[in-house]
């Protein structure tokens, strides 16, 4: 009878060891189930930030210690006209400003203030008066419109008053007297039309009757291509350049002033020259803009300014920027 029990006993104990072991098993398969489990949904996120978050945190700008975003530089492309190789420039000249106009001996500061007062004028536009309701509807919708929170819109005013007072700090400087061309012009339709139009002055046609018949622009063409007095740094650098190196008299071969990708051929033609001229207001403002552009190319050698793409190992390459030109057209169709 003992050894029976025995036996019954060991049976029991081997039966128990092998649930406990088959027990074992399952929490194993179980425990390496769940980490398979974790392993692939961490793979998983790791591969959705990176495809889908990381690129907007990306820096994309960096001038000394402060950075732009992608986020942020995706936002000021779909709130302007600008290219992305021109708006990289405006937020690296912009940054010059911040960092350089509240410093001497420029000392230019702007208070909450001044920009509150800024976007009601900018509110108002050719209004007289805007009232409270009027303005919260108005900057309700400028943040809608171009997606900037309130932080971010505030900033761009405040970089634009930061700027608008270095233009007028530069301005200062900027003499109202100088040399002076009167130039007259006339766009044309093409490169072909534009040489004959200058083989035809050369004959000996008249330049008025030639702007009369040919020019694209209905006002030149009304008034015979008369565009104005400019001295030279009123004067995008091309038409400076040309203008300044022609005789009175003298026309210029065709040129294109046209945006890149977009062929727009000129003729012109200087009738007179000042050697100190007084500066018209609108001329005047030109030059002092430019004064600004000067100051943007002096200050960039004292700066460490770095641009970089979605490869932080080069810059803003032809990859980065077809990404930033698919991102845009999602934003725009939303």
């Amino acid at each position: 009878m003992s050894v029976s029990k025995e036996k019954a006993a060991g049976t029991e104990e081997k039966k128990n060891n092998n649930r406990a072991g088959k027990g074992n098993k399952t929490i194993t398969t179980i425990v390496v189930s769940a980490a398979v489990v974790v392993i692939v949904g961490v793979i998983a996120g790791i591969a959705i930030y990176q495809n889908r978050i990381a690129p907007f945190n990306a820096i994309i700008v960096a001038v000394d210690d402060r950075e732009i975003t992608m986020r942020y530089f995706l936002k000021r492309l779909a709130a302007s006209d600008e290219n992305s190789f021109s708006m990289l420039s405006t937020l690296t000249q912009e940054q010059f400003v911040k960092i350089r106009a509240p410093e001497p001996p420029y000392s230019i500061k702007v208070t909450e203030g001044d920009i509150d007062q800024f976007a009601r004028e900018l509110a108002k536009g050719s209004a007289e008066t805007i009232d409270e309701r009027e303005f919260r509807e108005w900057y309700r919708q400028r943040l809608n419109e171009s997606r900037f929170s309130d932080g971010e819109f505030r900033e761009l005013l405040r970089t634009a008053l930061l700027t608008e007072r270095m233009i007028e700090y530069l301005g200062e400087t900027v003499p109202s007297v100088a040399e002076q061309v009167f130039i007259n012009m006339i766009p044309l339709e093409d490169y072909s039309v534009a040489y004959e139009v200058k083989q035809r002055f050369d004959k000996g046609e008249s330049f008025a009757d030639l702007a009369k018949q040919y020019s694209v622009d209905p006002r030149l063409a009304q008034n015979g291509g008369k565009v104005g007095w400019f001295p030279e740094d009123a004067l995008e650098r091309r038409l400076a350049y040309t203008a300044f190196s022609l005789e009175v008299g003298e026309c210029s071969d065709p040129l294109d002033l046209g945006e890149i990708g977009k062929e727009t051929p000129v003729v012109i033609m200087i009738s007179d020259r000042d050697p100190a001229r007084e500066i018209d207001e609108n001329a005047l403002f030109a030059v002092k803009g430019r004064a600004l552009e000067n100051w943007y190319t002096r200050v960039f050698k004292e700066h460490d300014v770095r641009f970089r793409g979605l490869d932080n190992t080069r810059g803003y390459d032809s990859e980065t920027d077809a990404w930033v030109n698919w991102q845009l057209a999602r934003m725009r169709r939303g």
